[in-house]
């Protein structure tokens, strides 16, 4: 971040502190959203679940739940950043001048946080990080069955039309006559 939090350089003693209602709704926060998160990785896992049964209907009751989860997240996001910035107008009330094109770090705010709040500050921000990562893992593996899921269900489509695909090269001017194979799904129907 450039710049030192710890009080020390701007010739402050390190017993300066936030306010502990700031450090406390932070937590708060910070535990709110991780009960999301953890909300959003079950309906992650429901999904990976759907996928690999191939169940269209649970898939799409995932999707649906998801998109709630993930909207009230976002609502608790905004809500963390606005505290942030509070968290920044007090230390800079305080004399604490800090990179003003970037925000502070949870790390930086702790060492700010009264001694009482410093462990659950950090421990509510890698709990919530682990969450995140967990949660980013399974996407990725949703992505790739449902890329998966994609290209067979275009292989069977084209299997059953007889579409081979688009010609990219062939002869000027010439046209290629469509014609119908028996035995294979009309794919003007």
């Amino acid at each position: 971040m450039g710049h030192a939090c710890d009080g020390t350089d701007a010739g402050i003693g390190p017993e300066v502190t936030l306010p502990v209602r700031l450090i406390d709704d932070l937590i708060e926060l910070l535990n709110e959203e991780h009960s999301r998160v953890v909300q959003l990785l079950d309906e992650a896992e429901c999904k990976k679940e759907a996928l690999l049964a191939d169940d269209l209907d649970a898939l799409e009751r995932a999707v649906a739940q998801e998109t709630v989860y993930l909207e009230q997240f976002e609502e608790q996001e905004k809500r963390r950043l606005e505290l942030m910035v509070d968290i920044q107008k007090e230390l800079q009330a305080m004399g604490i001048e800090g990179d003003t094109n970037s925000s502070y770090s949870l790390e930086d705010v702790a060492r700010f946080a009264p001694k009482s709040r410093r462990r659950a500050l950090l421990t509510q921000g890698q709990r919530l990080k682990d969450e995140l990562l967990a949660l980013q893992e399974v996407n990725v593996l949703n992505a790739d069955l449902l890329r998966h899921s994609i290209t067979l269900a275009n292989y069977s489509i084209s299997l059953l039309t007889g579409d081979t695909g688009q010609t990219i090269y062939g002869q000027p001017g010439k046209t290629e006559k469509s014609s119908y194979q028996q035995g294979r799904l009309d794919a003007r129907a």
